[in-house]
């Protein structure tokens, strides 16, 4: 695929994408589909930005730039399919329609969806870091990982050797590691967590299920684009920049 496919690849995605944000406030008042396009996290990943930064600052190879779009496209469709599986979702179609969290059981139909929306989240959010692991192998060795042991081991391994660029993401080792042990491999492959709960084991940590989510959608993406560009990003942790730390030290 050339630059020109590339580009008309990613301005056909970029379209549909805008196009279904902008159906999410179809039935608002103009003024608050403004206010909340202006600030939606998935409109801020501007592929075209990145496309362009790619290309004019040859930090890469330039061969790569057909494959980088194609798994940036991936990941940025990951983060439109998790915004429909976060917390808001679960409020609507199940809080507010008379779930008890003191008696789940009372509407075993509304406790069942929380568990369908929870297992959702477990793995929309474990598909997000494999096609973050995927894109950023891929950007930086020009291959993807090897098809055999464990991806996360795989891509960890090599963060070092790409210092500093991505330091900010060896934390994010035993996390991961961490949340498959908890809940991906015993929904997927053993037994599950959330069929336990049903039937009166200690309940999934909601905040635990979420661990995967918030910080990635926050830090990542400038991250990105300042590597692509090899400037400095300032980005220490996921979810955090050096300016937001120093406060936290100040105080």
């Amino acid at each position: 695929m050339d630059f020109a496919q590339t580009r008309e690849r990613v301005e056909k995605f970029e379209q549909i994408i805008e196009r279904a944000r902008n159906e999410l406030w179809s039935n608002d008042p103009p003024e608050v589909g403004e206010h909340f396009l202006q600030h939606d996290h998935i409109l801020a990943w501007r592929l075209m930005d990145l496309l362009r930064a790619y290309q004019e600052s040859r930090t890469y190879k330039q061969d790569r730039l057909p494959g980088v779009m194609d798994r940036l496209i991936d990941l940025k469709l990951q983060l439109y399919f998790v915004s429909h599986a976060l917390p808001a979702t679960v409020n609507a179609q199940v809080y507010l329609r008379g779930y008890s969290e003191g008696n789940p059981l009372d509407t075993p139909g509304l406790e069942l969806a929380r568990l369908c929306y929870t297992q959702a989240i477990i793995n929309a959010g474990r598909i997000l870091w494999e096609r973050l692991m995927r894109l950023v192998y891929y950007l930086e060795m020009g291959e993807d990982m090897p098809r055999y042991g464990s991806s996360r081991e795989h891509f960890f391994s090599k963060v070092p050797h790409w210092s500093p660029r991505w330091d900010f993401m060896s934390e994010w080792n035993e996390v991961v590691r961490r949340f498959d042990e908890s809940f991906r491999h015993r929904e997927t492959h053993r037994e599950s967590v959330l069929a336990k709960e049903l039937l009166g084991d200690e309940p999934v940590d909601p905040d635990r299920v979420l661990e995967l989510l918030t910080p990635l959608m926050n830090g990542v993406w400038p991250a990105l684009l300042a590597n692509v560009q090899d400037q400095p990003h300032g980005i220490i942790r996921l979810g955090h920049n050096v300016s937001s730390f120093e406060e936290r030290v100040d105080r």
